[in-house]
């Protein structure tokens, strides 16, 4: 009894306290432990659980969206489709008429004399149409005429009433060439020329192709008949030629016309050189 009473003394005061002491400082040591470690658990699940969700929900809304994308791009067309047959009025049978093109009314006017200015030319073209804009071309340097000149008629039928009176016609000793702008007529020669060549000389300022012609036509049939000018001056260089076509109205012209006044000076007729007999 001395021995478990010193032993339970012992215990008592040496262990007791001792297992008193770990009791104590253990126990709120685990309940510490033990509680976060238990609550942790369900709570990560929980928190799974949670982002689980939006993840299946972004999946649900993108196909959603994937689908009324696909919608409207489907309706889209219909539309298009729609607008297209309004467009053709619904049959497509009908032909589409393009837009008429514009039509030029600018006529270029070639071989002019070198004197004609837009005012005198404009003055020709009003005898058969009105032209909207007379412009004719001159060298920047000298300022002098080139001998051509582009016109703005109103209508196409204005530029071809103009081309009809005065492509070819005579002004100031010289073959007018007309013609649409836009339209250039095959290069021919102004004055047809044959072999049957006639030179005139000493003529008077005042006679012109026209006065040539006329005058050498009582000896046959004329081709071509010229007076020359100076291209500076625009005057007349007082010499032109004729040309028939048989070698027998040239000869009868040399026989007939040398010597022969006209417009108060005698004429000089021969053969055009080079041309023999």
């Amino acid at each position: 009894m001395a021995a478990s009473a010193s032993l339970g003394s012992c215990f008592s005061t040496t262990m007791t306290p001792h297992l008193g002491s770990k009791a104590v400082s253990l126990e709120p040591a685990v309940l510490r432990i033990a509680c976060p470690r238990a609550t942790r658990i369900p709570s990560i699940t929980h928190l799974m659980e949670h982002l689980a969700i939006p993840v299946a929900l972004q999946r649900r809304n993108l196909l959603k969206i994937s689908a009324a994308v696909a919608q409207e791009e489907a309706a889209t067309a219909l539309g298009e489709e729609a607008e297209e047959v309004a467009e053709d009025g619904g049959e497509g049978d009908e032909e589409v008429v393009p837009p008429a093109a514009t039509q030029n009314t600018k006529l270029y006017f070639g071989n002019l004399p070198y004197n004609c200015d837009s005012a005198q030319l404009a003055g020709i073209i009003q005898e058969y149409a009105s032209p909207e804009m007379v412009e004719v071309l001159y060298d920047r340097e000298t300022g002098r005429s080139r001998g051509f000149a582009f016109v703005t008629m109103s209508s196409v039928e204005d530029c071809e009433a103009v081309i009809q009176n005065l492509d070819g016609s005579q002004y100031g000793g010289r073959t007018l060439r007309v013609n649409f702008s836009d339209k250039p007529k095959p290069k021919e020669p102004l004055y047809p020329e044959t072999e049957y060549k006639i030179f005139v000389g000493n003529l008077s300022w005042s006679v012109t192709s026209e006065n040539l012609n006329e005058v050498f036509q009582e000896c046959g049939n004329v081709v071509g008949a010229r007076v020359l000018y100076d291209g500076d001056t625009g005057r007349s260089r007082g010499y032109g030629f004729v040309c028939y076509e048989t070698k027998e109205e040239m000869d009868a012209a040399l026989e007939s016309l040398n010597g022969v006044e006209m417009q108060g000076r005698a004429m000089r007729v021969s053969m055009a050189q080079g041309k023999r007999s």
